[in-house]
């Protein structure tokens, strides 16, 4: 399965796609987590162009170089900071969201960060329970920096439910 597709940096021709895949997979979480106001919400395309040109998008691309998912991060203070993993649906369940995170993780630890944090639900089996699998843990408050603390205000701002800050170390 995974034979047929390959983790790439983004290139330009395919930043249009990604936004309907994020679209795509955010109608696979439940109502009262993300409002709908919310799910209909996408990374702009200056946002995806911008990662992109500073190599912290990359794309899980299948047959024709056509992207299937996608990862973007940025660097804040010493760590990796994982934006967004999408996959579209229709391609889950196939590994593309562990390799599209380790290529992230892998990238921090080639930068020597001390390493890879993100936001995500507490309760959904995609999203802190799978990050569990792959090393990640639980920040409390105290161990947050304030850019991070302030990251979890803002999604409670917009309705989410249920969120918490993981860190997995380089």
């Amino acid at each position: 399965m995974m034979e047929s597709y390959h983790i790439e940096l983004a290139e330009a021709d395919q930043i249009a796609c990604l936004q309907a895949i994020e679209l795509a997979a955010a109608q696979r979480f439940p109502e009262p987590l993300l409002p709908a106001s919310v799910r209909e919400q996408v990374s702009s395309r200056q946002e995806l162009m911008d990662a992109r040109r500073r190599g912290q998008l990359w794309v899980a691309a299948g047959a024709g170089r056509q992207p299937v998912g996608f990862a973007m991060a940025s660097v804040a203070d010493d760590m990796a900071f994982l934006m967004e993993v999408d996959v579209h649906p229709d391609h889950q369940g196939r590994g593309l969201g562990r390799a599209l995170v380790n290529t992230v993780v892998g990238w921090a630890s080639g930068l020597a960060l001390s390493g890879v944090v993100l936001t995500t639900f507490q309760n959904v089996p995609w999203n802190a329970p799978f990050y569990e699998k792959l090393g990640f843990r639980m920040l409390t408050e105290n161990e947050m920096p304030e850019w991070l603390r302030q990251k979890l205000e803002e999604e409670r701002t917009l309705g989410l439910k249920e969120r918490v800050a993981m860190k997995l170390s380089c």
